[in-house]
């Protein structure tokens, strides 16, 4: 009978692409890992990866190994999994990497606790972090990402829409004036985010426009406190707003040229099998998305007849 043992972990260092992170991924040691694919690399009689001190790449046995083995283990786990799914509750660990800021606040975790809440034997691990993790590597089930998707071999699904809102405060408006259009934002103290290059819309079209601003802030509350200062015009999504564009705090601007697009993404590894646990927990989000997206269409729909 064929010995399979060895062949879990070489697939996971496949997957994390180093010893350290299928050892992270498996939850063993790193000398646990090694010492099955030796033992499995022997039983082949074939080096399996050629390793130095910082990288580990696959021979050409190696990938051979790599491409017929890892189709079979996702179906033979899809397949145990489906037997087993129906004879007990839902289960197991979840680790998710999420964006942080108004979305993280409003859908992520608010979902993820009520999932947990129905599914007490689920254990869930969310990393708030606006650092874009290697989702293979580091061992998580999926990551949410917002902006462009770029081309990763990974499976990008869309989550949810967003409309981007200019505002200021009444007290910066008063002093500078209230630009019309977005290229009048030249004249204008922009507080950045990630980038310079704005994205508005007009005549349904795409507007790019390049600001400048002596503040450069990632966090959505230090950007709506800078804007609550009066230290310059806000761009960012309208749940990042909370209330202060329905009671006054902050005047909404440039009305006509506000830009949304399917921009938030649940991004995952490219694979036939994915356990019930994430599946489960993609509803979860997909729901509390569409909740807080209706609800903010409904705002920008008040704002606007303003």
């Amino acid at each position: 009978m064929m010995n399979f043992d060895g062949l879990t972990e070489f697939l996971a260092v496949v997957r994390a692409g180093s010893f350290t992170g299928a050892a992270k991924i498996l939850g063993v040691s790193v000398p646990h890992v090694s010492r099955q694919v030796a033992r499995l690399e022997a039983r082949l009689g074939t080096k399996l990866f050629q390793r130095n001190t910082r990288s580990v790449h696959l021979t050409q046995s190696g990938e051979t190994l790599s491409k017929s083995s890892g189709k079979i283990a996702d179906d033979l786990e899809a397949a145990l999994s489906e037997v087993s799914s129906a004879q007990r509750n839902l289960d197991g660990r979840l680790r998710i990497a999420a964006l942080s800021g108004s979305f993280a606040d409003q859908v992520v975790g608010p979902a993820m606790n009520e999932m947990a809440a129905q599914h007490p034997d689920v254990e869930i691990v969310i990393d708030f972090n606006a650092r874009q993790v290697d989702i293979l590597r580091e061992g998580y089930d999926f990551a949410i990402r917002a902006g462009p998707m770029q081309s990763s071999g990974l499976i990008a699904r869309p989550l949810s829409s967003r409309t981007r809102v200019a505002a200021a405060s009444p007290e910066y408006l008063a002093k500078n004036g209230e630009p019309l259009h977005p290229t009048e934002l030249k004249d204008h103290q922009c507080i950045l985010t990630h980038s310079n290059a704005w994205r508005f819309a007009e005549n349904g079209k795409p507007l790019d426009v390049t600001v400048a601003g002596r503040l450069g802030l990632n966090s959505g509350p230090a950007i709506l406190d800078a804007c609550a200062r009066g230290l310059g015009v806000a761009y960012m999504a309208v749940g990042g707003f909370g209330n202060t564009l329905s009671n006054g705090a902050l005047t909404p601007i440039l009305y006509d040229f506000w830009h949304t697009d399917r921009s938030i993404h649940i991004v995952r590894p490219d694979r036939r099998f994915t356990p019930r646990r994430v599946d489960v927990a993609m509803a979860f989000l997909e729901t509390f998305a569409k909740r807080i997206e209706a609800l903010e269409t409904q705002e920008i729909g008040t704002l606007r007849r303003r």
